[in-house]
């Protein structure tokens, strides 16, 4: 499992400005400094007590080595105070982390003069997924225990193997990346015979229903068994046996060929990722969650725009051709908490 961390008293902090940031401002590049300096501090075998400790740090600049001062000197982050205090960033940030609102909805909502859950629970114009977000707010937002989601994944492969024998199910995202606490369940999924994945997913959700064990439904994706390349998706709310709480499970059904891709996207985490697609795209390839391919320039001529178009896929048989094929250093799914 991850180390204990040892700088709370700033990850702390700058846990709330990422979210702030992202939930309530909507600037995913400013969140997403915050993040990586988080993921930096999470894993330091010691504990900063001089902003000079990380002088170096690749991911923290100037402006963040600045708020780890402030906070050693006082204990205290006035950037974060402000914010704690201005009624309209907090307020959109509390909506913005309703499942299925996000930062744009949140100030609409702000704007037409809500300032509680309570005022949103009462507005008619909430669509049926942003209801049951709002419903089980405090549930969705809990973090579920490494060993429960250990039994997430056990149950679900138990019964997707009785369904259709050979079937793979792995519990991808910050649990495979070894974490202790997890946010959600990402289920990925597949079967190395190219073929038996086709259509399954439908039938897998039916039974976990059955079972009561999938309780809501928040979007699916179910494609003609027809199509190769498509993906089929569910992410909905589960219950364990015996009690009421909802968690958020997701679940990604790849082909054999797309499954490494998959299991790469899914695991993460989001540094490691846009690494990844950053090397990928500076050898002139794509690399998304389906597969890596060659990348095809086409001009429309009418306004000399170039557009980038999927050339053929780069059949990798693993996660570790995927790293090799792109130059970045093989990571063990615990060794990529970047």
């Amino acid at each position: 499992y991850a180390p204990p961390n040892l700088n709370q008293n700033i990850t702390g902090p700058f846990g709330e400005l990422r979210d702030i940031y992202k939930n309530g401002l909507g600037d995913n590049r400013r969140s997403y400094s915050y993040h990586k300096a988080i993921s930096y501090l999470e894993k330091l075998p010691y504990q900063v007590t001089s902003v000079y400790q990380v002088k170096n740090a690749p991911s923290i600049g100037k402006s963040l080595q600045n708020h780890i001062q402030e906070i050693l000197s006082t204990g205290k982050l006035s950037k974060l105070e402000h914010f704690r205090d201005d009624e309209k960033v907090k307020t959109v940030s509390l909506f913005g982390s309703v499942w299925g609102i996000g930062p744009s909805n949140a100030l609409k909502y702000y704007e037409k003069g809500h300032r509680s859950l309570e005022d949103l629970r009462h507005d008619e114009s909430l669509t049926r997924t942003q209801r049951l977000g709002l419903q089980y707010f405090e549930d969705i937002n809990a973090k579920i225990p490494r060993s429960e989601a250990n039994y997430v994944e056990n149950l679900v492969q138990e019964i997707a193997s009785a369904i259709q024998p050979g079937i793979s199910v792995v519990c991808g995202g910050s649990y495979r990346r070894g974490k202790s606490l997890v946010g959600d369940m990402d289920m990925i999924v597949t079967h190395s015979d190219g073929t038996s994945h086709k259509g399954f997913l439908r039938r897998l959700i039916q039974r976990l229903k059955d079972i009561d064990f999938l309780t809501e439904d928040l979007l699916i994706g179910y494609h003609e068994e027809l199509n190769d390349d498509a993906v089929d998706t569910y992410f909905g709310l589960c219950k364990y046996p015996g009690r009421e709480q909802r968690h958020r499970i997701d679940f990604k059904v790849y082909s054999w060929e797309q499954y490494p891709f998959g299991l790469i996207a899914w695991t993460g985490n989001d540094v490691l990722n846009r690494r990844l697609r950053i090397l990928a795209n500076e050898k002139g390839y794509k690399l998304d969650d389906t597969g890596l391919y060659r990348t095809i320039l086409y001009e429309k001529h009418k306004r000399h725009k170039v557009s980038k178009l999927k050339g053929a896929r780069v059949i990798c048989k693993n996660e570790k051709e995927v790293f090799e094929f792109v130059g970045h250093p093989w990571l063990e799914p615990n060794e990529r908490n970047l």
